[in-house]
């Protein structure tokens, strides 16, 4: 039974491994794209941000951010930080949306949701991080 139960842990994390990778790969390239979009002028992110009334070219650093947080996903280490950086990017577009009547609430809340589940995975990686700035900074 010891055995057993071993075998069922590790086909437990195989799955968990390959349920993440899943997801920060489809999160990352949906990111890259809405990304790219923005950081490329696409006159319909350009007109909603002006109609929302954020500043000439914030779609830009909003575009940015999803791009690099979207490379981000992809390095295991790293994808918990780009998750909340996205989850933070994801609030206030929810903020957005719900101040303009907009039902693209449901898409960002469920987005978060992706979101919280990579770091919820991942949340390991945050406690290896620490440890490791902590060895440098004691260097």
């Amino acid at each position: 039974t010891r055995l057993t139960n071993l075998s069922k842990s590790v086909r437990m994390h195989r799955i968990k491994t390959v349920a993440a990778w899943a997801l920060q790969i489809l999160l990352g390239a949906m990111f890259v794209f809405q990304g790219v979009s923005k950081l490329l002028s696409s006159p319909g992110w350009v007109s909603r941000f002006k109609a929302w009334g954020y500043p000439d070219k914030f779609y830009l650093v909003v575009g940015l951010i999803e791009v690099v947080c979207a490379v981000l996903l992809l390095v295991p280490k790293l994808s918990g930080f780009g998750s909340i950086i996205l989850i933070i990017v994801k609030v206030a577009a929810t903020i957005t949306h719900v101040t303009n009547g907009e039902p693209q609430v449901a898409t960002t809340l469920v987005l978060m949701a992706l979101l919280s589940v990579i770091v919820y995975i991942r949340r390991s990686n945050f406690a290896q991080l620490r440890r490791m700035f902590k060895e440098k900074d004691s260097l």
